[in-house]
């Protein structure tokens, strides 16, 4: 199995941390933008639309990071990082479209519009803070929901949000960024070009 990879990306770098907390047999091929190997045709075979991440396992190419974040889960469920009862299943689905979609959007807006953004964003962390109350990680126990969204806050353009006033969110922050796989992905950090 392998992954390509833009590093830096928090798309990419959810799925780096997931494969590096649980230390997944997944080989981690990094292309660095400057190479443009994302837009060779053999990669558009793996991903027509040219972006990372994507995995090949075998014949079977899959783009879409939150795709890739369940079928590892579901590939190697000793991670336990994916419920199998339909509720608990449903509950991390959620999260996860919610990320794409509403959360990603609102911490990328602070790059056009930083003070709308900020009045835009707070409905989100008032849901997040609703819903760390009393538990650790956002569905109770580690999963992949706490890898998709994590990213985002702790990007150059999340970093721009004012976190004040949601102490959950920011006290689940800190717990995931210090999970082995966000450590080891760190971009401040020296690693390898594939692991």
């Amino acid at each position: 199995m392998k992954l390509y990879s833009f590093s830096l990306t928090p798309n990419n770098r959810k799925v780096e941390a997931f494969i590096r907390h649980y230390d997944l047999p997944v080989e981690i091929h990094s292309m660095p933008f400057k190479d443009k190997e994302n837009q060779t045709p053999a990669y558009r075979a793996i991903n027509p639309l040219g972006k990372a991440p994507a995995l090949v396992d075998g014949d079977f190419k899959l783009w879409e990071s939150n795709a890739i974040l369940t079928y590892l889960a579901t590939v190697f469920p000793e991670t336990h990082a994916l419920p199998t009862d339909p509720q608990g299943r449903a509950d991390v689905d959620r999260w996860l479209h919610w990320q794409s979609f509403h959360f990603t959007h609102a911490v990328i807006a602070h790059k056009d519009n930083p003070e709308k953004a900020a009045k835009d964003i707070q409905p989100h962390l008032d849901l997040l803070e609703g819903q760390l109350e009393g538990r650790e990680f956002l569905c109770g126990e580690l999963s992949v929901a706490d890898f998709a969204i994590v990213p985002y806050a702790i990007a150059r353009l999340g970093k721009n949000v004012d976190y004040s006033g949601h102490p959950n969110v920011v006290a689940w922050f800190d717990r995931v960024t210090h999970l082995k796989g966000f450590v080891a992905t760190d971009p401040s950090l020296s690693l390898p070009a594939s692991a």
